[in-house]
């Protein structure tokens, strides 16, 4: 891969984009420093390849890279439009199939795979039951005391 693109990208000259360990300590003081540079990467044709030059999940990456804000490599805020496909295809591991796998798949800037994806799906929808059952519960407690 050329890195010509780097010379046509959106950002090019941009300021603010990777800030000083110095300048913050925290996610939140990273998001307060990038966020306003982020929309820069909306009209961006490069998305994907940034995110395969800069690697931000191996390189524990703090900065703006591929429409997203990594924070230690792990994507903190995105662009609304931002898409799976600009991730690096999934690797199998021990924990596909799981919650935990859908994590492990983020954390090293790769799409989902389709396992993992709907291991989330479905424990989404049992904390989603589990809260509708919650106010049901608790005005019974209520109503019996």
């Amino acid at each position: 891969m050329t890195a010509d693109w780097l010379l046509r990208a959106p950002c090019r000259g941009l300021d603010g984009f990777t800030p000083s360990e110095d300048d913050w300590e925290t996610a939140a003081d990273l998001k307060r420093l990038c966020v306003p540079q982020l929309p820069a990467c909306g009209p961006c044709p490069f998305r994907a390849e940034c995110i395969a030059t800069v690697k931000p999940a191996q390189a524990l990456f703090d900065g703006i890279a591929g429409g997203r804000l990594w924070c230690n490599g792990t994507a903190i805020a995105a662009l609304d439009d931002v898409f799976e496909d600009e991730l690096t295809e999934p690797k199998l591991r021990s924990s596909c199939g799981t919650e935990a796998g859908a994590k492990d798949h983020r954390r090293h800037s790769e799409r989902v795979c389709p396992s993992c994806a709907q291991a989330e799906r479905e424990m989404s929808a049992r904390r989603k039951e589990a809260r509708a059952k919650q106010p049901q519960q608790l005005q019974l407690d209520f109503a019996t005391t």
